[in-house]
C-alpha cells in the first residue's frame, strides 16, 4: 500500500547518480591497471569520483533526516547508501595501495578480479533502476541473482589467486603486498552482493 502514498523520489535519483559514479570509478580503475604509464593522474581521478560518492551519501542521508515519507523503509535506504559507499571505498583504497606500494607488473588475476568487480557494479547499477518500478519484481531479483554468481565466482578466483601467489612468490614482502590488493577488490564484490541482498529486502516488502 505504502507505494501508493505521495513520497520523496529525490533518493531514487541520488541512487542511480550514486551507481553511476561507482560504474565510472570502477571502470577507471580497469583502465590503470592496465595503463601503467597514466597511473598516478588515473588514481587521483578517482579520488575525484570517491569524494563525489561521499557527497551522494551525504546527500541521502541528509534526506533521511528530513523527508516524511521514504519510497522504502528508512533502515533499507541507509543500509543501501552506506553499502554503496563502501564499494567505491575499496575501490579508492586498492588503487590507492597500487602506487604506495609501487606494483609495477600487474597480476592477470588481479585484472580478472576487478572486470568481474565491473560486472558486478553493472548489474548493481541496473538493480537500483529497477527500484524505480515495483513491477520491476522479476528483473530485480534476476539482477540480484546475477550479482551473488558473480561475487561466487570472485571469491573462487581470489582464492585461486593467492594459492598461486604463495605457490610462485619468492619474496615476503610482494606477497604481503598483493594479498592486500586481492583482499581489497574480493571485499568490493562482497559490497555488492551486501547490496544485492538490500534491493531484494525492498522488492519483497513491496511485493
Amino acid at each position: 500500500m505504502r507505494w501508493f502514498l505521495p513520497k520523496d523520489e529525490g533518493f531514487l535519483a541520488i541512487f542511480d547518480e550514486a551507481t553511476g559514479n561507482i560504474v565510472a570509478a570502477v571502470e577507471l580503475f580497469c583502465q590503470l591497471l592496465r595503463d601503467g604509464a597514466g597511473r598516478a593522474s588515473a588514481v587521483d581521478k578517482l579520488k575525484e569520483l570517491e569524494h563525489q560518492g561521499d557527497r551522494y551519501t551525504h546527500q541521502a542521508l541528509a534526506k533521511l533526516h528530513t523527508s516524511f515519507i521514504t519510497p522504502f523503509d528508512r533502515e533499507d535506504i541507509h543500509a543501501l547508501v552506506t553499502k554503496l559507499d563502501d564499494i567505491l571505498d575499496a575501490v579508492d583504497a586498492t588503487a590507492h595501495r597500487l602506487l604506495l606500494y609501487r606494483v609495477e607488473q600487474v597480476p592477470a588475476k588481479l585484472v580478472e578480479l576487478a572486470d568481474l568487480l565491473l560486472a558486478s557494479v553493472r548489474e548493481v547499477q541496473k538493480a537500483v533502476l529497477y527500484l524505480h518500478d515495483p513491477k520491476k519484481h522479476q528483473e530485480a531479483m534476476a539482477t540480484c541473482v546475477e550479482i551473488n554468481r558473480l561475487e561466487n565466482e570472485a571469491d573462487q578466483l581470489h582464492r585461486q589467486a593467492l594459492a598461486e601467489l604463495f605457490l610462485k612468490a619468492r619474496d615476503a614482502v610482494e606477497v604481503i603486498k598483493l594479498k592486500d590488493l586481492y583482499a581489497f577488490l574480493e571485499d568490493a564484490t562482497d559490497r555488492c552482493e551486501d547490496v544485492a541482498n538490500i534491493v531484494e529486502t525492498i522488492m519483497i516488502k513491496a511485493s
